[in-house]
């Protein structure tokens, strides 16, 4: 269902969610524990304590002697201090005396004074000789360290036990079946069902508890390294598997569209495999390649998101596409003819633990030369100490399209083009009396709906298995997943098999080595799905799928005339082979080598090999006899060392620092090699030498190293006051060796207000902390690996001397071209409220990137078009907020929810002065957007569109002084018609976001979330397409299928319509009268120019968990089965299927083109998870 949107309505959702957010938090209460954690020391006391609560004077302790308690505080509330005093009295003895008529001890261990309830007397069996035991030792999961003071209940019954220092505990029980509860503050509480006590026996139940995630304690992963939240002084948003709930998708990019702030995710179509733009603090680089950030899977960088490496060329084959930097060539109708991979859909998102996104120059210095446009840090699953786990995931999903686009029945066709030629040989006998009519004659009686014979519901199907656990040495985490997608275009799917293996081991007390390593396949099926999709919109519905000989109707039937291009929809999707196969080993292996307590030495060695294989086969048909094939084999290889030296030490007095020095060294080799053949003896042959003919049509080779230095400082004191430094130097091989290295240091400071003593303690603000940074990071600009030298092609206009193809030029050598440099200044806040009831962050940042790359416009007579240069300068402003909140939290309820939005400014500051002009329209021609100075680089520059002149049916053209014309821009002023051109919007929201509600009752669950983008503007080509029936000549025409609007077009003075007369000054040319250009279909003008804002209703699944009913089983852990609903509903203004998509893939640049394309389709899946 799609509804009508304003941009009106999209700011009241935004400040309706605030306000209600807000307004939640008189609506919260919940009793929460405290857990701190430093270094135990000999400590003496001087204090004073009167008419105090036992837990005050806890905290004061800890404030003037910094210390670390672990403490219930809400039970130590209950017990008072009338009067104690104490001069130079040693610790122990002062916390012997504050509890000495209380039901509590202290104990101290692993640098923490554990406040626990001393030990009872458990009930016992009336018959203690027919008892039985239950013995163990509790221990932390993480560090195998004992837990004093955890409680042991007997569910359903009044036996307890409290472990002892050691972690001991014992319970004596009747002989029978036990459900044992373990539990403690700060960790999460242990169940251990079905526990036998036999009589006079020994029951041995081990027991290793998980520590109870804090937002502020909780350990986030950060460029080379891991640090606690509290303590970050950079802009990370993070994403944690848990917030995936229901369906795991396709690939890990969809399932975070509108969760983060800052990060800007728009699916390009619904194709299934195919490419996102992803975009994190705007355009960073004017280079269609360079504005994609770095994706790190557990330590290694990935070959991510780059048209260079992720496209093939269904239109001419399967030809894996090489460029040198370039974009890829599409037709005058901007329908592009090539397929983009997405590198994320060979990772199984059910492997991933969380996701981290660096945003900000601190955090993304440390990756230097790759930083500017964002860092995302993939964590994948690790095993923990425990027993065996094992984890079963099965899904079935259906989708379908929510909307098709409308199309001429066959008789509505064939009448709208007997009227058009004749009106056409009307003018040109008018015009021309030596003019030769064409008296074409369209058939009726036949209505093929194409959009029905290949558009079908598509099933999918999805199932993973992990085997997961530890013991005190080792953890180990095996998976295996499967995922077939069909598209919703017959014959098209996508199928991806995967297996993972994360293993570490304690082979000493000081070393730790392990490995990541993950093996996919990935086979897409569907590269042609969007062309079968656009052909089946454009063939004509006149004709029947087959001829009168039972064979394919490739062509155009009983019609006196139609397109050569549009094939037909069925046979292209059932007869012809089109499909990618990519293999992909990504991992590495590495070691740990603690050298003292505080120091530590890592090493890791990490690859990402990827081999594809592309394959096209067309069948015979008129305009390929015989029929044709093509076949490329890929090749990627990327090594990467990383060394580095880890310090982490606490001092006397509250001082800490941690600090890393490290060297890194990649390298990529990247291969290509296609052949061609064509003229097969029949249908059957799919191997390319067994063609008629063969050609070789790309063989390449290309590679590029880095070689890098990096550290990092960070101090901090007290928890209050924080500083860090980073440094990275980065030598690559894409420069010449002038340029070849460049330095990117970052600062920042923080302060937490809320570790002052004028907020420490209080019930309100748990955490408060306000940071600053500034830093430089680089970018090559999507430069390609040979930029800065001169680069040749072989048989250059087919040249040759004697046998021999000659050698030409293609792009001259720039030995002076320097890396692209973002400065990035950068000031947060983060928030927590009620112990972690709310938390919330704020930023606000400016960047701006210096000495952009761009391919400089040459004079002809130099013999080059074009030369790589530092030409350009542009900058980014935003603001970020995100906000989460436990809105209530009761027994049997809970609702939580999370918002955030986003908005950034781009904008252009400079471009070379002495071809501005020349630079907008090169690059309009390469790039499909128009530059200018003020404005950002996906602004829509147009030609003002005036629409439809009543009294003649003309279409009316504006140019910049407010006249109208009938005449066109480029007619009126054909030596500079680009001044004409003016601001009309942005393909980039003004703010983007989304927002989650996750509502709770006893075992059923419901999320619902939804994303919104507000303020960008989209080119509607899909509806431009729709109404193009002329072509170049009187005699070649489109003919394709058009939208049934264009039947409103002008027929009579006085008309009120936006559809001008069929043939009129703008167009004439395109009948066949003059030069061949139809100026009301340009994309250069603002006719097609649409508000694209939107509200998705992205998900909305239902669960419900079956643990509970099962507490009893002694095999089944959980077992959660699940309904869900994917893209259900869009609020848009937009007059197209979806407001999201994009005709050119993961291009941030060149996005807000609808060239019919594929929209994203609503999904239904059911499923089932199960832990064992």
């Amino acid at each position: 269902m799609q509804k009508s949107l304003s941009l009106t309505y999209i700011r009241s959702l935004v400040r309706w969610s605030i306000a209600f957010t807000v307004f939640s938090l008189g609506n919260i209460s919940l009793l929460s524990s405290q857990v701190y954690s430093q270094s135990t020391q000999p400590v003496s006391v001087t204090a004073a304590f009167e008419n105090e609560t036992l837990a005050s004077c806890l905290k004061k302790l800890e404030r003037s002697y910094h210390l670390s308690f672990g403490y219930d505080s809400q039970e130590l509330s209950q017990y008072r201090i009338d009067q104690q005093h104490f001069v130079n009295v040693p610790l122990d003895k002062v916390l012997t005396a504050l509890l000495k008529k209380t039901a509590f001890a202290w104990q101290a261990k692993n640098g923490v004074y554990l406040i626990v309830k001393q030990p009872s007397t458990p009930a016992v069996a009336t018959t203690p000789a027919a008892a039985g035991k239950i013995r163990g030792r509790i221990t932390d999961a993480t560090t195998n360290n004992p837990v004093p003071g955890v409680t042991v209940r007997v569910a359903g019954a009044k036996y307890y036990a409290v472990s002892n220092p050691e972690g001991e505990y014992e319970l004596l029980l009747p002989p029978g079946n036990y459900s044992l509860l373990y539990s403690f503050i700060g960790y999460q509480e242990e169940v251990k069902p079905m526990v036998k006590v036999m009589p006079a026996a020994v029951a041995a139940v081990p027991v290793a508890l998980v520590v109870k995630p804090s937002r502020l304690t909780e350990a986030v992963v950060i460029g080379y390294g891991v640090q606690e939240r509290r303590s970050l002084l950079g802009s990370v948003s993070s994403f944690k598997a848990s917030e995936m709930p229901g369906q795991m998708p396709l690939s890990v990019d969809e399932a975070m569209v509108g969760k983060l702030p800052g990060v800007f995710i728009a699916p390009s179509s619904g194709v299934p495999g195919a490419a996102s733009n992803i975009t994190i603090r705007g355009i960073s680089t004017l280079n269609a390649n360079g504005n994609t950030p770095l994706i790190v899977i557990d330590g290694v960088p990935i070959y991510g998101i780059d048209p260079n490496l992720n496209t093939v060329d269904y239109n001419k084959g399967a030809s894996q596409t090489f460029s040198f930097g370039g974009n890829q060539v599409v037709n005058e109708y901007r329908q592009p003819t090539t397929f983009e991979k997405n590198p994320l859909a060979t990772l199984n998102p059910d492997d991933i633990e969380s996701i981290e996104v660096l945003k900000d120059a601190y955090s993304t210095a440390i990756y230097g030369s790759r930083g500017s446009g964002g860092v995302i840090l993939i964590t994948t699953k690790k095993g923990k100490r425990g027993n065996a786990r094992v984890d079963v995931q099965l899904g079935a999903s259906i989708a379908s399209p929510r909307k098709l686009p409308s199309v001429l029945t066959g008789d509505q066709y064939a009448d709208f083009y007997n009227r058009l030629f004749a009106l056409k040989d009307s003018v040109g006998r008018a015009g021309n009396p030596f003019y030769r009519p064409l008296n074409y004659k369209f058939p009726k009686g036949v209505n093929t709906n194409w959009l029905d014979e290949v558009v079908r519901n598509a099933v999918g199907s999805d199932a993973n298995v992990s085997l997961s656990g530890g013991t005190e040495k080792s953890n180990y985490y095996v998976s295996l997943g499967y995922d077939k997608q069909q598209s919703y275009i017959v014959n098209n799917d996508f199928t991806r098999y995967q297996g993972r293996v994360n293993f570490d081991n304690q082979m000493t007390k000081s070393l730790k080595v392990g490995v990541s390593m993950s093996m996919n396949q990935a086979n897409n099926n569907s590269l042609n799905a969007q062309e079968v999709y656009r052909n089946a919109i454009q063939k004509a519905p006149n004709i029947g799928i087959y001829d009168s000989t039972g064979n394919f109707n490739w062509r155009y039937g009983n019609n006196p005339t139609g397109p050569e291009a549009v094939m037909n929809p069925v046979a292209q999707a059932t007869a012809t082979k089109n499909y990618s196969t990519d293999s992909r080993v990504l991992g590495n292996v590495f070691a740990d080598l603690k050298l003292r307590s505080w120091l530590s030495l890592h090493s890791d060695f990490g690859v990402d090999w990827i081999s594809s294989r592309a394959y096209s086969r067309n069948i015979d048909r008129p305009q390929t006899p015989g029929g044709n094939a093509t076949e490329s084999q890929q090749q990627l290889r990327k090594w990467v060392t990383n060394n580095r030296l880890d310090i982490n030490k606490a001092f006397d007095g509250g001082h800490a620092i941690s600090a890393m020095l490290g060297q890194s060294f990649e390298k990529s080799v990247e291969s290509v090699n296609s052949v061609a053949g064509d003229g097969f003896l029949n249908n059957e042959m799919l191997s390319i030498s067994t063609a008629k003919n063969k050609r070789v049509v790309n063989s390449l080779q290309q590679q590029w190293a880095q070689v890098s230095f990096l550290g990092r400082l960070n101090y901090e004191y007290l928890h209050r006051y924080l500083v860090g430094v980073t440094y990275r130097m980065d030598g690559s091989s894409r420069f010449s060796a002038n340029h070849r290295y460049v330095g990117f240091p970052s600062f920042a400071v923080g302060w937490v207000p809320s570790e002052e003593a004028f907020l420490k303690g209080g019930k309100l603000i748990e955490q408060l902390k306000i940071r600053g940074s500034v830093g430089f990071t680089g970018s090559d600009g999507g430069n390609g690996y040979y930029g800065n030298q001169g680069q040749y092609v072989v048989d250059v206009y087919g040249a040759s001397y004697g046998n021999v193809s000659a050698i030409g030029v293609k792009q001259p050598a720039n030995p002076n071209l320097q890396w692209e440099r973002t400065t990035t200044w950068n000031v947060g806040m983060d928030l927590s409220l009620l112990k972690g009831r709310v938390s919330a962050t704020l930023d606000y940042y400016r960047r701006q990137t210096s000495n952009a790359i761009l391919g400089s416009v040459l004079p002809y007579f130099m013999g080059f078009s074009m030369q790589k240069q530092n030409l350009a300068d542009l900058s980014n402003n935003g603001i970020e907020f995100s906000i989460a909140s436990q809105n209530i939290i009761r027994k049997n309820f809970s609702w939580t929810t999370n918002f955030n939005i986003s908005g950034n400014r781009n904008k252009i500051i400079r471009l070379h002065k002495i071809s501005e002009d020349q630079l907008a329209n090169q690059n309009e021609i390469d790039g499909n957007r128009f530059w200018r100075v003020g404005h950002s680089a996906t602004a829509f520059y147009l030609y003002n569109w005036g629409g439809v002149n009543p009294d003649n049916g003309q279409p009316l053209w504006i140019d910049n002084t407010g006249k109208s014309s009938e005449k066109p821009i480029q007619q009126q002023y054909p030596n500079a018609p680009y001044v004409h051109r003016e601001y009309m919007g942005d393909a980039m929201p003004v703010v983007f976001g989304g927002m989650g509600n996750t509502f709770t009752y006893k075992d059923l669950e419901l999320n619902c979330f939804l994303s919104f983008s507000a303020g960008n503007k989209i080119i509607n080509g899909a509806k431009a397409a729709q109404f193009s029936y002329l072509g170049s000549s009187s005699t070649a025409n489109n003919v394709y299928n058009l939208s049934p609007d264009i039947l409103n077009y002008w027929q009579y003075p006085g008309q009120q319509t936006d559809i001008p007369a069929l043939i009129n000054k703008s167009n004439a040319a395109a009948a066949g009268f003059g030069n061949s250009y139809d100026y009301t279909l340009s994309r250069q003008n603002s006719r097609f120019l649409e508000d694209a804002s939107f509200i998705k209703l992205r998900s909305v699944s239902l669960t419900y968990n079956f643990t509970r009913l099962l507490k009893h089983s002694q095999s089944v852990k959980s077992l959660r089965v699940f309904v869900e609903g994917n893209n259900l509903l869009v609020l848009t203004n937009y007059s197209g299927l979806d407001p999201e998509v994009s005709a050119y893939g993961s291009s941030a640049l060149n996005m807000g083109f609808d060239e019919l394309t594929m929209p994203s389709p609503r999904t239904w899946r059911v499923g089932i998870k199960a832990s064992f």
